[in-house]
C-alpha cells in the first residue's frame, strides 16, 4: 500500500513507530525538513522523502498513491484533512489518524474494566459528550457506568450495549441511559469526514468500522502488529470518570454565544435519508435488546443551551420528537426524558452551546435520578 504521509515533525518519530514498516512511503509532508531529516536516518528511512509543508499542495497533485495519510496529535484534530480535501483530493483518498497511545485504547479498556466488574453497576449510559459531561456518577443512587463518549454514534452505542448485556454478571443491570441527540438520527462518526481519525478507537475496541470508507482489515494495514496489540493498564480507574476527561467548571463566555448565533452546529442542518433509516434501525434493536435483558430504557434529550434551543432548526426537531414518539409505541417500556424541558438550567450551568459544565451536570445528574428512583417505586413515569 503507497502513501503520502503528512504529519508535524516533532510527532514524526511517534508516527513512524506505530506505523506498519512495510507502508511504501511516496513522500513524508512536515512542517519542519531539517530536525525530520534526523529522525529518518535514526529509523533507516531515506531523507529524500521529506518535504516542506508549503509543498503539500504540489504534492497531493504529482505523487502516485492509495492514500493519504494525515497523522496528527489532539490539539490539531483535524487540520489536514481539511487542507488535503481543499486541495482536490477525493475524500475517500484521505484517512486521518490521530495517534495517541492512551486514548486510542481508552475505549478498549473501559470495555475490559466493566467486564470484570459489572455485577457492581445496575445502570449504564450511552451516548455522545453530551452525556459524557452531562451524567454525574455521584448523583444517582444506583451504580452508574457512563459509555458516553464525544461524536460516538448510534451504532457504536448499540454495540456498546451488546457488549453490555453479554457480561455474565450484567443480570444486576435495571437502567439503561439512552443519550438521544436531537440530531442523531442523521448522524453516522463512520461517514464524518472530519472525524475519521476517531475511528482507530473502534477499530481497536470492535475490530468493526461500521461503513467506514476503509475496511477493517484494510485498516489495520497502516499500523504495525504491536501497536494494535497494546494495552492500557486498567488500574487505577475513575468510575466516575473512565475516559479521564478534563470536566469544565467554567460557563459560557459572550464569544461563544455569538458564535452559535452565527454558525450553531453544521451537522444539524443536514439530512440523510439511508443514515435516518439506519438509525430507526439501530434504535429499535437497542430497546429490543434492552427489553429481552430486563433493562428498561430511558432516552434522553439532554439539556442545552437557551440560545441553542431557539435557533435549533424546528422542522428538524419535530423530526425527532416524532422518532421518539414512534419507538416509544412499539417499545412500551421504553422512556422519554426530555431536558430541553427542563426548568432551573441558565447559561451559567453550560461551559457551551450544548455541553454541561459540572454543575450542571449535578443539577441533571440529580433530576434524571429521582426520575429512575420514582420509577423503581412505581414502575411507570
Amino acid at each position: 500500500m503507497r502513501v503520502l504521509l503528512v504529519t508535524w515533525t516533532d510527532k514524526l518519530l511517534d508516527n513512524l513507530r506505530i506505523l506498519n514498516p512495510e507502508l511504501e512511503c511516496c513522500a513524508i509532508v512536515v512542517d519542519e525538513v531539517e530536525p525530520a531529516k534526523k529522525i529518518l536516518r535514526q529509523v533507516g528511512m531515506t531523507e529524500e522523502l521529506l518535504h516542506p509543508l508549503y509543498e503539500l499542495k504540489e504534492c497531493v497533485k504529482d505523487f502516485y498513491y492509495d492514500y493519504v495519510l494525515c497523522v496528527e496529535n489532539t490539539t490539531w484534530a483535524d487540520d489536514f484533512l481539511k487542507i488535503v480535501e481543499e486541495f482536490g483530493v477525493a475524500k475517500n483518498k484521505i484517512l486521518g489518524l490521530n495517534v495517541s497511545e492512551q486514548e486510542d485504547f481508552f475505549i478498549e479498556r473501559v470495555l475490559r474494566y466493566f467486564k470484570e466488574h459489572s455485577a457492581e453497576f445496575e445502570m449504564f449510559a450511552t451516548g455522545m459528550s453530551y452525556a459524557e459531561v452531562g451524567l454525574d456518577g455521584t448523583h444517582f443512587k444506583r451504580r452508574l457506568f457512563n459509555f458516553a463518549r464525544s461524536s460516538q454514534d448510534l451504532y457504536y452505542n448499540l454495540q456498546i450495549a451488546k457488549f453490555v448485556v453479554s457480561c455474565e454478571g450484567h443480570t444486576k443491570l435495571r437502567y439503561a441511559l439512552i443519550e438521544l441527540a436531537p440530531y442523531i438520527f442523521h448522524y453516522d462518526l463512520s461517514k464524518s469526514t472530519h472525524l475519521n481519525f476517531l475511528m482507530m478507537h473502534y477499530l481497536i475496541a470492535f475490530n468493526d468500522l461500521h461503513n467506514f470508507f476503509v475496511p477493517a482489515d484494510v485498516y489495520k494495514k497502516f499500523l504495525c502488529e504491536e501497536y494494535l496489540n497494546s494495552r492500557l493498564s486498567i488500574e487505577p480507574f475513575d468510575v466516575n470518570n473512565p475516559f479521564l476527561l478534563k470536566k469544565p467548571t467554567y460557563s459560557m463566555t459572550p464569544q461563544k454565544k455569538i458564535k452559535i448565533l452565527k454558525s450553531g452546529d453544521e451537522r444539524d442542518r443536514k439530512v440523510f435519508p439511508e443514515t435516518r433509516k439506519e438509525n430507526v434501525k439501530i434504535l429499535n434493536d437497542y430497546l429490543t435488546l434492552c427489553e429481552e435483558n430486563n433493562i428498561r430504557p430511558i432516552m434522553i434529550l439532554m439539556p442545552m443551551s437557551e440560545l441553542y434551543m431557539k435557533i435549533y432548526p424546528r422542522r428538524q426537531l419535530d423530526e425527532y420528537y416524532y422518532l421518539i414518539e414512534q419507538a416509544c409505541k412499539k417499545h412500551s417500556r421504553a422512556i422519554f426524558i426530555d431536558g430541553w424541558k427542563l426548568q432551573g438550567l441558565t447559561d451559567k450551568d453550560f461551559y457551551d452551546y450544548g455541553h454541561m459544565n459540572t454543575h450542571g451536570a449535578a443539577k441533571f445528574s440529580a433530576f434524571l435520578n429521582n426520575i429512575v428512583e420514582q420509577i423503581d417505586v412505581s414502575g411507570s413515569f
